[in-house]
C-alpha cells in the first residue's frame, strides 16, 4: 500500500471513499458529488496537503485537511478522516499522519485542528495519543423550530453582503472552522443573509442556507438580548426555508445563552463534538 497526495484522485473516487468511510460511522453520514465539491471550497481544503492510502489503484483511506492562515500563523483544518471497513485495524490513519507531519513542518504550519464526536471514544483516544487535547465542545442542534414568542417591534430584511466589520462585535463566541468567516466568505453564493433592526438600529443577523436547512451564524447586539430578536430572526428562517427541520452545528458549548436559546425555540441537542487541536 502506498500513501500519496490526492491532487490525482478524481471527485468520483473521493466522494465513493468518503461515503463508504462513513457508511457505518457512529452518525452515518454521506455527501453528493456536489456537496463534496462546496465542502472543499468553503474550508479551504487542500489536494496537496490532503492524503490517500491506495491499495495498487484504489483508493482505500484518506485524510482532507484545509489550511489558513491568520495573526497566529498558519492552520490546518482536518476536514475529514476515513477508512473503508474492510481496510481497519491496520493503522493506517497513524501512517498518514506519518506522512503530513513532515509536510506541515515544512510550510511552517503552528496548529492542527479537528473535529471528532465525543461518543466515539476510539477516536477520541487515538488522537489523544498522537498528542491531541479537547480545546471546546460544540452542540450540534437540529429539529423543528417552535417559537412562540418574537418580537413585532423588529423588522427584519433581506441583506446582500457580509459586513463583518458590523457582525463581528455581537460575537459571544467564535464559530468553528466550518463556520468561520472565510469559508462564508468563500461559499457565499450560497448563503442567504438576514439583519434584525429595532428603531433603526441593526441589533442582530443570521447567515442560513434556505436549500440545506443550515444555520451557519447568529448573534444579537449584547445591548439587546433577551428582546425576542433572536426568535425574530428565526422567525424569518422559518419562513425562508424550504424544510420543515433547521440545524444548527458546531456552538461552542461555553454560550450558555446560546445552548439555552436554541433548546427554547424548538431545537434539541442531537450530537456533541469535540474540537481538538495540538501543535505542529
Amino acid at each position: 500500500m502506498q500513501i500519496k497526495s490526492l491532487e490525482k484522485v478524481t471527485m468520483e473516487d473521493l466522494t465513493a471513499v468518503f461515503n463508504l468511510s462513513f457508511s457505518d460511522y457512529i452518525v452515518p453520514f454521506q455527501l453528493t458529488l456536489e456537496q463534496l465539491k462546496s465542502k472543499i471550497e468553503a474550508e479551504d481544503i487542500r489536494p496537496g496537503l490532503s492524503l490517500g492510502v491506495f491499495d495498487s489503484d484504489r483508493i482505500v483511506g484518506f485524510m482532507l485537511h484545509g489550511l489558513r492562515i491568520d495573526e497566529s500563523g498558519s492552520a490546518v483544518y482536518n476536514a475529514g478522516t476515513g477508512v473503508i471497513p474492510e481496510y481497519r485495524g491496520k493503522g493506517l490513519v497513524g501512517k498518514m499522519y506519518e506522512e503530513l507531519i513532515p509536510r506541515l513542518k515544512a510550510l511552517n504550519v503552528k496548529k492542527m485542528v479537528l473535529e471528532v464526536i465525543r461518543e466515539n471514544k476510539p477516536a477520541v483516544r487515538a488522537y489523544e495519543k498522537m498528542g491531541y487535547v479537547v480545546s471546546r465542545k460544540l452542540d450540534c442542534f437540529s429539529g423543528k423550530l417552535n417559537i412562540l414568542k418574537d418580537n413585532k417591534e423588529v423588522t427584519i430584511q433581506q441583506a446582500s453582503e457580509l459586513k463583518w466589520n458590523e457582525f463581528v462585535p455581537f460575537w459571544e463566541i467564535q464559530p468553528s472552522w466550518q463556520n468561520a468567516i472565510q469559508s462564508l466568505e468563500n461559499s457565499k453564493s450560497l448563503c442567504s443573509i438576514a439583519i434584525a433592526y429595532k428603531d433603526q438600529v441593526k441589533v442582530g443577523y443570521v447567515i442560513f442556507n434556505a436549500v440545506s436547512a443550515k444555520v451557519y451564524q447568529f448573534a444579537v447586539s449584547p445591548d439587546y438580548r433577551g428582546m425576542g430578536i433572536g426568535s425574530s430572526l428565526f422567525s424569518y428562517i422559518r419562513e425562508m426555508m424550504k424544510s420543515d427541520d433547521v440545524y444548527v452545528y458546531n456552538i461552542d458549548d461555553s454560550s450558555t445563552a446560546s445552548v439555552c436559546f436554541l433548546k427554547k425555540i424548538g431545537l434539541s441537542k442531537k450530537v456533541v463534538q469535540f474540537e481538538m487541536t495540538r501543535a505542529v
